[in-house]
């Protein structure tokens, strides 16, 4: 091995020295809050602060009636765009569904979210050919599906998770739209969807038969 050579692995090796202190460093001082065990009530809490609101239920095959019910407490049609993995639940023929990208015209969307974070309240949704982006936002309307299993206590925990497979777009979604910018006053609606309501669904079930793990068709 010639010298220079030599000493150019000898400046890679500590680069990557200071790097690895570096991080050990920035891990030393990132302190996460202490939530305890009940990560349920904490995320509930924390949702109802962001102006969210949730049901839970105690089963996945409850998932159509939770949300007919929400239908018609805000006198909305029954009528919604959905992600395609939901297409397994058993509808009601009175709603009309339709599994596709979110339009302007439409006013209820539903997404099965991938994760919720207890720390902030905020429901993790990541972009699919089932599950379009469109749905989060275009709608005024956003119904959210998250299983029960999948509440984290941590921002940091979600990406623990998919990071052996990335999507093309992760939404952290914390409660409604919302802006101060007229007079100062909180308003609804105004960047995207005026309700957000969470199902949260009790029922543990094993992996393989999760509405979030299925493809679309």
């Amino acid at each position: 091995m010639n010298q220079a050579r030599h000493n150019i692995l000898n400046k890679i090796r500590k680069s990557l020295e200071k790097q690895k202190d570096h991080k050990k460093h920035l891990a030393a001082h990132t302190v996460q809050p202490v939530l305890g065990q009940d990560l349920r009530s904490i995320f509930i809490k924390k949702i109802e602060k962001v102006s969210g609101t949730l049901e839970l239920i105690p089963n996945v095959k409850d998932i159509p009636f939770a949300i007919l019910e929400f239908l018609s407490k805000h006198h909305l049609p029954q009528k919604i765009v959905a992600d395609a993995r939901l297409k397994m639940l058993p509808w009601p023929n009175k709603l009309h569904l339709e599994y596709r990208a979110a339009q302007a015209e439409d006013v209820v969307s539903v997404s099965q979210a991938f994760a919720g974070i207890a720390e902030t309240g905020s429901v993790v949704l990541l972009s699919s050919p089932a599950s379009p982006t469109t749905l989060n936002f275009l709608p005024e309307n956003h119904i959210v599906i998250l299983h029960k299993e999948d509440l984290v206590a941590h921002i940091e925990d979600v990406w623990t998770h998919i990071r052996t497979h990335p999507p093309r777009t992760v939404n952290f979604i914390t409660g409604p739209s919302r802006t101060a910018d007229i007079e100062q006053t909180i308003q609804l609606g105004a960047h995207g969807p005026k309700r957000l309501h969470l199902i949260l669904v009790e029922q543990i079930i094993p992996s393989s038969n999760r509405i979030s793990d299925k493809k679309s068709d």
